[in-house]
């Protein structure tokens, strides 16, 4: 863990020392902006391309490129061309075009974590325009609304097999949910803490993946730990059972989400 700290900090000096044209970012968990590095789960890297060029990356802490795009200023405010994001297993999730007034404007393409897509459209000057689609993780198409001028003028939900389907209730958008509540999560994960027997001060990012299923994947710990330590701690997530995966314009989605262990 004290490893991957230093790397960060000798990352921020050596760009910021090495010019001028480079500005190095340090972000936590909820993209706010830090200047603790113990805090940092991703750095964003400014650089300079020419006189109206920036070059905008965003890293994850163990160096993996989470997106990149480019602004015509260094405070992103108008951004051009397009941006793309990637995924965990550095597969495009996302591209995004913008046009020279920095505003959305063109196809967006997404893609789930397994490849399939997750969601086309088009937008016209920032503002939703035309047919938009949405598929379930398995690949089927789950949602088409058309939009006008970002008024969204109709939409219709369907099943895995193409049936017409009547959504109610909140059929938008939902979070994942623990069943039993956050408190009860957090005291199965207190267990974990409790029982193991490393010495240890401070705090492990545990990140990882709520599945379509509810299962925990994609377990991943940044913090430099002994082999066997790691091991323990995804074991133990990977066994927790009981979230419900998060919904979005009718179907099942999976979601990043991570969890601080705090040893003292």
């Amino acid at each position: 863990m004290i490893k991957q700290l230093l790397i960060l900090i000798i990352l921020f000096f050596s760009y910021t020392g090495y010019s001028q044209e480079e500005i190095i970012t340090l972000y936590n968990s909820k993209r706010k902006v830090t200047k603790d590095p113990s805090k940092a789960t991703f750095y964003q890297k400014v650089t300079k391309e020419n006189d109206s060029l920036w070059l905008f990356r965003m890293y994850r802490r163990n160096n993996q490129l989470t997106s990149y795009w480019y602004s015509k200023t260094k405070d992103s405010k108008k951004r051009i061309d397009k941006k793309v994001s990637f995924g965990l297993n550095d597969s495009i999730s996302s591209i995004l075009f913008y046009n020279d007034k920095g505003e959305k404007h063109g196809k967006l393409s997404a893609w789930f974590d397994n490849g399939n897509k997750s969601q086309e459209g088009r937008y016209v000057n920032s503002k939703k325009e035309g047919l938009w689609r949405n598929y379930f993780y398995s690949g089927e198409i789950a949602a088409r609304a058309f939009f006008k001028n970002d008024s969204l003028i109709t939409e219709k939900f369907y099943d895995k097999n193409g049936n017409e389907r009547v959504l109610k209730g909140n059929c938008c958008r939902k979070k994942p949910e623990f069943t039993g509540g956050s408190k009860k999560y957090k005291k199965i994960v207190r267990r974990l803490v409790s029982k193991l027997k490393w010495k240890i001060k401070g705090t492990i990012t545990v990140d990882y993946t709520i599945s379509v299923t509810g299962d925990l994947t994609n377990i991943r710990i940044y913090d430099t730990l002994p082999d066997n330590l790691r091991q323990e701690i995804i074991t133990f997530f990977k066994q927790i059972k009981g979230w419900k995966p998060a919904f979005n314009t009718g179907r099942l989605i999976p979601v990043q989400h991570s969890f601080k262990l705090i040893f003292e």
